[in-house]
């Protein structure tokens, strides 16, 4: 935040309104480094979580991607990753600059239908509340709705290589 605010100064010293809003985030900078450390720490229980909902939703998806499970968690485990960074930068231009649209090109390649995407970051969300403090999550949540949104917005694939959706009734977390 503090790298997007300097460089885009449109004069040898800062606004008041950006001033302020350097000052905002210093403010919640250790709240932030908090965040990026819980995150961290809880991105391989968070993939494991994820993981669990996808087999049970799309059990035939390793018919079409063998080892699809396997870089799904290490995918989930990067995308935590990456939304910790977001939130301790307290941005999302970078995390977009750097990343978000590299993967959704290989998204689209891959042939990731919209519902599977969907179905997949509604359990990422419901995975991250739960593994993650309410601070945490309260910091986490509007970089993780970004990424979602973003990531989401496929176009349907020529072949959908993701397997049948099963409906589950009940929660799995």
């Amino acid at each position: 935040m503090i790298a997007t605010v300097l460089s885009r100064l449109d004069a040898a010293y800062p606004s008041a309104e950006d001033r302020s809003k350097i000052e905002s985030y210093l403010a919640t900078v250790e709240g932030r480094r908090a965040a990026l450390d819980e995150v961290r720490h809880q991105a391989g229980p968070v993939a494991d979580r994820v993981m669990a909902g996808i087999r049970a939703r799309y059990p035939q998806f390793a018919r079409y991607r063998p080892t699809g499970y396997d870089k799904g968690h290490r995918d989930m485990v990067l995308l935590t990753n990456m939304v910790g960074n977001a939130t301790f930068l307290g941005e999302h231009e970078s995390l977009d600059d750097m990343f978000t649209h590299w993967y959704k090109t290989i998204l689209k390649a891959a042939h990731m239908s919209p519902q599977f995407m969907r179905d997949t970051f509604a359990l990422w969300h419901e995975a991250l509340k739960a593994c993650l403090s309410p601070a945490a999550w309260g910091l986490v949540r509007p970089h993780a709705e970004h990424l979602a949104d973003v990531l989401t917005d496929l176009p349907v694939p020529a072949r959908d290589e993701t397997g049948e959706r099963r409906t589950i009734s009940s929660g799995l977390m």
